[in-house]
């Protein structure tokens, strides 16, 4: 599936991975959990495509993307786990 969104999420995901292996700088704790989905890129072109438009309507190839992405990955058993052994530590 073709989305400018997605090849522009793609290449700054690759370029924010230089600069923290060149850095030795760790990603913020939003990124690192987005990252452990197997889902950053498409995560980003989705929300790319949603701020650019301002209409969830027109970023349905994204979205498809992202889904895809996130059933591949099997993050809906995977986010409850999550949450619950987050919310113990808190």
């Amino acid at each position: 599936m073709d989305s400018k969104y997605y090849q522009e999420a793609l290449e700054d995901y690759k370029e924010q991975q230089q600069e923290q292996a060149q850095t030795k700088e760790e990603a913020d704790l939003w990124d690192k959990r987005i990252n452990k989905t197997g889902c950053y890129v498409e995560n980003m072109a989705l929300q790319l495509c949603h701020a650019d438009t301002n209409d969830w309507r027109q970023c349905m190839k994204e979205m498809a993307l992202f889904r895809k992405c996130w059933d591949q990955h099997g993050n809906n058993q995977r986010v409850g786990t999550v949450d619950l052994v987050d919310n113990k530590g808190k």
